[in-house]
């Protein structure tokens, strides 16, 4: 597809057309970057964007270009979907894959399994990566102000991408109506130093030049200046004003001078670009004006076929009306479709037609598109402007098509089931069916309040078993959610103390056990899950039965039996096997199955199994993806790859709802921050989570790297007894029943500050706690972290020796540094030197390679009061510019990209996510002061691959 505006009269705008042909040659060398039109109706963005880029395939681009149109606004994907040719060139595999992510259903009543258009955004990403690794690639959408929020979200992401790819992102907005997402949008480019063109109207001089160009002559008499006047600089009225006066024949051309005829003084100009759109539409017949408005109906841009359809018409009767509207420059050709010249012409169209007989001719267009065998989503976009006109066809059509909509466009299907069920009785069997579908889809757009208030309704009306257990599942699921256990477990009862079919039954009791769970009511959880199982075998229902296993490992990771969660885990994956339906536990449970992994510092092949979980995540959309960067990030953390641990959290560009993620995110980046003495970073992040009451359950154990961070910020200050309070909530109690999932590593610095405090109280017991947690569920780093308190406690330098080699060993990198400090703390009291020498210099070494300035400083302060100096030995830090600043991540990414290499391909190799490659390809270009992935590659050009080692 290509641009659909003539180009022809041209005129004027030499800065910007040169601009944009430097653009192009730049991302020809392999330079991309981002551009956005600013410009009013008619004042030329098109014909602009046409002129400045028709050398674009010349130069080798692959191009992709089209227009947003106002009608596919409710569709998610729709505009980047066109510009990518995903629907016409389905026979690519690439786009094969997009198209049946989003075509999948999933059964009602089911959370959980996934989230399409999240999916359909990474695969277009990859999509665009690929494609720039075969040949540098121009995107241009226009119309952006029409494009759906998905589609903006993506285009956002695009921006980041142009970075670094061989990628010119060129996109054109009027600047009404004002959208906050295009807003900020623009913002968001522009600080990444995207290009922003506002266009201003024609100069006089360019005025006389299109004016002469569209009449034949070189000069323009003072009466056709004057009246061209009127168009105040816009090309677009200008032409149509021009054309109007050659149409009625009153301008002439004498001694190629154009001038107004005689007879044409005086001439009345249309007051407007769209008075003049409608004296052009004025020349038409009335059976070609007709189907045109017919054709308005479709959008901007539509197909024959479906023209044909909806006018219930002949193609070849048609084929002769449109031959027509081409000759008369209304309508002209793009790609497989046909378009209307300017969007004005259709607008105007579409607004002659009065209210009632528009709505209508929507109501029509929709039912023969259905007739037809035409997609939903058609259907559908042609039903969202037929407000008032819903009856017995529309109700039924929408019985059949809400599950697919409540999948694939759930706000279309919210805006069409409230309108249903304004229009059904109070006592039409089709209302509740139609309010559980909007429950389901409310809660699907996470709207959870409506979606509970909505299931509520139905419950209070309904007696159908299926309809209570769906709705009940939906209210709890929703309650549990935001936090309200109570009310879960309310409308839980509510739904079994119906009579249930098996398959139901199973599923609320497993849903049950899993509330009390996250509540620590543990006999009942455990109780209950044992009876969902049962019910589940009995159905047969498998997501019961895994959802039952889930929570009884969930049992074993609160009293850190890791070995008997991950048993139960692996019984919970087999029984679910690989049906999507069940995709969003599935995904739950491997998640679950890393930690437990990286617990027991078994850590063999993690990062392959990591991988493959987020490749299952990011294909399928589903809502852990961002879960699974924030796990591979805790690796990376406990490993002492800081800044690869950054490049994983910072390659996540929006939170999904999990509190898991948005705690351990916020926290991890906090922690890094504030040992890395970074203190501007650490606020931000502490900011984010300074509300957070913890008053949840699942918040709590979540909530280890948050409470690190805050007691480390408070020892910096010098408040080492707030930092004491700060640390205080990871010590269980028999109010909070708290065991949280990095507990292990708070502990020990517990133990440590409150000593430092002088508080030997709250020492003694986070020694004591460790120590049982360590008998409890015996694991190597336990062990290790209660030798470390007890080394702490009893002043043994040998114990915290003890612990560091298990820290060593496991590769714990941070954990080894501060074991090996304490020692050098307790060797420096002892007055052997030499050994607390020899301890300081390996912790500092190993602070220098994490870069924990705090780190470094705080143990020289700990160890000077002895004597304890640690001379000038030791790893010089690394360099923050140039080659051997890359971490050894990013030089294989540097030789990988050097080999030319694509996004998608280098995380496979590297067992990384693409978005994560990104990051790393960004921090690689500033550190090389770079401008381009070819940039990268002469400069490792210089650099033998055994560096990588």
């Amino acid at each position: 597809m290509g641009p659909t505006a003539a180009t022809e009269t041209f005129v004027g705008r030499h800065a910007d057309v040169a601009l944009l042909g430097r653009l192009l040659r730049e991302v020809v060398a392999g330079r991309g970057q981002s551009v956005m039109v600013e410009g009013d109706p008619g004042i030329g963005k098109s014909a602009l964007l046409a002129a400045g880029l028709r050398a674009a395939r010349e130069l080798g681009c692959e191009v992709f270009w089209t227009a947003a149109d106002e009608l596919g606004q409710p569709f998610p994907l729709r505009a980047v979907l066109d510009c990518l040719e995903v629907v016409g060139r389905a026979e690519d595999p690439w786009r094969a894959d997009i198209l049946r992510l989003l075509r999948q259903e999933h059964s009602p009543g089911v959370t959980g399994t996934g989230d399409a258009v999240l999916g359909a955004a990474e695969q277009l990403l990859a999509l665009v990566d690929r494609a720039c690794e075969a040949k540098p690639v121009l995107m241009v959408l226009d119309d952006l102000q029409w494009a759906d929020p998905a589609s903006l979200l993506v285009w956002h992401r695009l921006t980041r991408a142009t970075e670094q790819l061989p990628l010119l992102l060129v996109g054109a907005y009027r600047p009404v109506p004002r959208r906050t997402e295009l807003d900020q949008l623009r913002r968001s480019a522009a600080t990444r130093g995207g290009v922003q063109l506002s266009l201003r109207p024609l100069a006089a001089d360019e005025v006389a030049e299109l004016i002469a160009v569209r009449t034949g002559g070189r000069e323009v008499g003072p009466e056709l200046t004057r009246l061209a006047e009127r168009a105040a600089g816009n090309p677009g009225y200008l032409t149509e004003l021009v054309d109007a006066l050659l149409r009625e024949n009153a301008v002439r051309v004498i001694s190629r001078v154009a001038e107004l005829a005689g007879r044409a003084v005086g001439w009345s100009a249309p007051a407007s670009l769209a008075a003049a759109i409608a004296d052009r539409l004025g020349f038409l017949s009335d059976e070609t004006t007709e189907a045109l408005r017919v054709a308005s109906l479709l959008g901007a841009e539509f197909a024959v076929h479906d023209l044909a359809v909806v006018a219930r018409m002949p193609a070849s009767e048609l084929a002769l009306l449109l031959a027509e509207a081409v000759g008369a420059g209304v309508i002209t050709e793009a790609g497989s479709h046909l378009a209307f010249r300017y969007p004005l012409i259709r607008q105007a169209l579409y607004d002659g037609t009065p209210v009632a007989v528009r709505t209508a001719l929507h109501r029509e267009a929709a039912k023969a598109l259905a007739e037809a065998g035409a997609p939903t989503s058609q259907v559908a976009q042609q039903l969202l402007p037929a407000a008032g006109s819903e009856d017995e066809w529309f109700l039924d059509w929408l019985a059949g098509a809400a599950p697919i909509l409540t999948h694939r466009a759930p706000q279309t299907a919210i805006e069409l089931l409230r309108r249903a069920i304004d229009q059904v009785g109070s006592d039409d069997p089709r209302r509740d069916v139609f309010a559980s579908w909007l429950a389901t889809s409310l809660a699907g757009m996470g709207r959870n309040a409506d979606a509970a208030q909505q299931a509520r309704q139905v419950l209070s009306r309904t007696i159908d078993p299926d309809r209570v257990a769906e709705m009940s599942w939906v209210l709890a699921y929703t309650s549990l959610r935001t936090g309200r256990s109570a009310e879960a477990l309310e409308a839980l009862a509510q739904g079994l103390a119906t009579p249930l079919v098996s398959g139901w039954r199973a599923r609320l009791l497993s849903l049950t056990a899993l509330v009390q769970a996250v509540d620590l009511d543990t006999t009942a959880a455990l109780a209950t899950a044992g009876l969902a199982i049962e019910a589940g075998r009995s159905a047969p229902d498998r997501f019961a039965v895994g959802m039952g296993l889930h929570v009884m490992s969930l049992d074993r990771s609160f009293v850190g039996d890791e070995r008997g969660n991950r048993e139960l885990i692996d019984q919970a994956l087999t029984v679910l096997g690989d049906d999507r339906e069940h995709l969003d536990l599935r995904l739950l449970l491997l998640c679950n199955r890393i930690v437990a992994d990286l617990n027991l510092d078994e850590t063999t092949g993690i990062a392959e199994r990591i991988t493959s979980v987020r490749a299952l995540a990011e294909q399928a959309g589903a809502a852990r993806f961002t879960q699974v960067h924030v796990m591979m990030a805790a690796h990376y953390f406990q490993l002492g790859q800081w800044d690869d641990a950054l490049s994983e959290l910072e390659s996540i560009p929006e939170l999904s709802e999990g509190r898991y993620s948005f705690l351990n995110l916020h926290g991890m980046l906090a922690l890094i921050a504030g040992h890395r003495d970074d203190r501007t970073t650490a606020a931000v992040h502490l900011k984010a989570v300074q509300t957070e009451p913890l008053a949840i359950a699942d918040d709590r154990r979540n909530a280890g790297y948050v409470l690190l961070a805050r007691a480390l910020a408070c020892e910096r200050d010098g408040l080492p007894a707030q930092a004491v309070v700060e640390l205080s909530p990871v010590l269980l109690s028999p109010q909070t029943g708290l065991e949280m999932n990095v507990r292990y590593l708070c502990l020990p610095e517990l133990t440590r500050l409150a000593l430092a405090a002088g508080d030997r109280e709250t020492a003694l017991s986070a020694a004591q706690q460790c120590l049982a947690e360590a008998d409890e569920a015996p694991m190597p780093v336990k062990e290790a972290a209660a030798a470390r308190c007890q080394g702490l406690l009893e002043r043994d330098p040998q114990r915290l020796v003890t612990a560091a080699e298990h820290f060593r060993s496991a590769g714990r990198r941070l954990e080894l540094a501060n074991a090996l400090e304490d020692a050098s703390v307790l060797f420096g009291e002892a007055n052997d030197l030499v050994r607390a020498r020899a301890a300081l210099a390996e912790a500092i070494e190993v602070y220098t390679e994490l870069r924990a300035d705090w780190d470094i400083r705080r143990a020289d302060a700990r160890t000077r009061p002895y004597g304890v100096r640690r001379g000038q030995r030791g790893r010089r830090a690394r360099p923050t510019t140039g080659w051997e600043s890359l971490t050894p991540t990013e030089l294989r990414v540097a030789h990988l990209v050097a080999q030319g290499r694509s996004n998608p391909d280098i995380a496979a190799a590297l067992f990384l996510s693409r978005r994560t490659v990104q990051t790393h390809v960004s921090h690689i270009l500033v550190k090389l002061a770079a401008h381009s992935r070819s940039e990268i590659a002469r400069e490792a050009a210089h650099h033998p691959v055994s560096t990588v080692d």
